[in-house]
């Protein structure tokens, strides 16, 4: 079968030459707000496609209900008319577009507007007697109202053919430009599926010897002589030419199962059993290391505390989980009391040797840092934080507010209290304090790339400020 590459002939290259640079601005900075631009006009793109399908519903919902207005005033006069709008006044309905907007209208204040507009329209009152424009009597068969609701009928057909000419233009131009979201298409084949191997049957991973000096940190020291007795054994080997890959969505959610919780424990491995991997242990012992190096003990102790379950789990083979996690449940004395020995001694392991590391790192000079430092002497960074989430009735003033759109405003204040709210504890109060030399001490002890991802948040969120 041909393959077809022409899906590939809007695909936009680009490399950093394409960047033009500013002498006051490093050139990661000016890539990374190039690439939210990027994204920005997207997002607008996208929002200005879905308020346009929005606007098709509305008037899909109002075109029949005036039509059936129009139809009841050619059958019974001016006495539908008056009764359609004693009917909104006494008992309206609470129906309205779903648009999340406390302020929305519903669909029977709409019709009542519209109403009142069209009866404004034929005539006014002169002397007690009801005069349509052009100086003739309104008939009370309401034919002059007919062709004003008429009118307005026709002008929400052409307003849906312009909508649809303007979503029909914004998504060929958003499809212009290849993106995760656009891409569908796949291999014509047929497969068989095979049954999935347990985790469970993994065979332990051989330590990889050095020619020339081997070093080994045993996480439990009191276990190693035991290690082929006790699955409570957990060993890390210090290697730098090897690094745990990160933690996969359900390592994630298992480390957030509290201390202790060990039905949920157990009910997440019978309905995820692909955390029992040698590579889920191993990347939750490495994530415990980073939340102790910044501070975060809670989730330290808790990747801990999951990686012990697991290296359990995966001493004692699948026929023997669902008997560990039955004397776990039921506290059974001398099983709690064997994990939770061997918990405090690989979680005092981990929190006296990231102490050290630091130390060592520090004493070196060789530790690389990242720092908020203004390149301009004179220039002073502060912090503008959020107070909360954007409140329900946000109102905007100020000069340059009439062209801002409030449901934008409220995204981006929302979006900045979320990014807030997500940063570890000990960076929120640096935060707080506003001063400088305290956020980057925090800063100072992450990774570089989790404090390259903290500084882009914080620019995300309009957290910094130059002056």
């Amino acid at each position: 079968m041909p393959l077809d590459y022409s899906k590939w002939d809007n695909l936009e290259l680009s490399d950093d030459s394409d960047i033009e640079e500013h002498p006051n601005v490093d050139k990661k900075s000016m890539i990374r707000w190039k690439q939210r631009d990027i994204h920005e006009k997207r997002e607008a793109r996208k929002l200005q496609i879905a308020k346009l399908k929005s606007e098709l519903e509305l008037n899909s919902v109002l075109r029949p209900r005036i039509e059936t207005i129009k139809k009841g005033v050619s059958e019974k006069g001016l006495n539908h008319y008056r009764s359609v709008q004693r009917r909104i006044k006494e008992a309206p309905s609470d129906e309205k577009p779903n648009t999340g907007s406390p302020n929305q209208p519903t669909y029977d204040m709409m019709i009542s507007q519209l109403l009142q507009d069209v009866y404004r329209e034929s005539a006014w009152i002169v002397d007690g007697s009801q005069i349509a424009k052009d100086g003739k009597v309104l008939d009370k068969n309401g034919g002059f109202i007919k062709e004003r609701l008429d009118w307005h009928i026709k002008e929400l057909n052409k307003r849906d053919l312009a909508v649809k000419a303007e979503i029909e233009k914004e998504e060929k131009e958003q499809s212009k430009k290849i993106t995760s979201e656009g891409i569908h298409d796949g291999w014509s084949q047929s497969s068989v599926n095979k049954a999935q191997p347990s985790p469970l049957d993994d065979k332990p991973k051989i330590p990889k010897k050095k020619e020339t000096t081997e070093t080994i940190e045993v996480l439990n020291p009191k276990g190693v002589e035991t290690s082929r007795q006790s699955p409570s054994t957990t060993s890390v080997e210090t290697d730098e030419d090897e690094s745990f890959g990160p933690l996969t969505p359900s390592a994630k959610a298992f480390a957030n199962i509290p201390l202790g919780a060990f039905e949920k424990s157990f009910a997440f491995i019978q309905k995820d059993s692909s955390v029992l991997t040698e590579a889920t242990h191993d990347s939750l012992l490495a994530e415990a290391f980073d939340a102790e190096r910044r501070g975060d003990k809670g989730l330290a102790q808790r990747c801990v505390h999951q990686s012990l379950l697991v290296n359990y789990c995966r001493q004692l083979g699948r026929d023997g989980v669902g008997l560990f996690f039955q004397k776990m449940i039921s506290r059974n004395p001398k099983s709690i009391e064997m994990f939770m020995q061997d918990f405090n001694q690989t979680y005092t392991r981990i929190a006296t040797r990231t102490v050290e590391m630091i130390a060592e790192e520090e004493a070196a000079g060789e530790r690389e840092q990242i720092q908020l430092v203004a390149e301009d002497p004179s220039v002073e960074i502060g912090f503008n934080l959020p107070d909360g989430p954007p409140p329900v009735d946000l109102r905007l003033e100020g000069e340059g507010t009439e062209e801002m759109d409030i449901e934008q405003v409220k995204a981006f204040l929302q979006r900045k209290w979320d990014i807030f709210q997500a940063f570890p504890d000990n960076l929120k109060n640096a935060l707080k304090t506003e001063k400088l030399d305290e956020v980057n001490k925090v800063l100072g002890k992450m990774k570089v790339a989790e404090a390259e991802k903290v500084v882009e948040l914080m620019q995300e969120g309009g957290m910094l400020s130059f002056r």
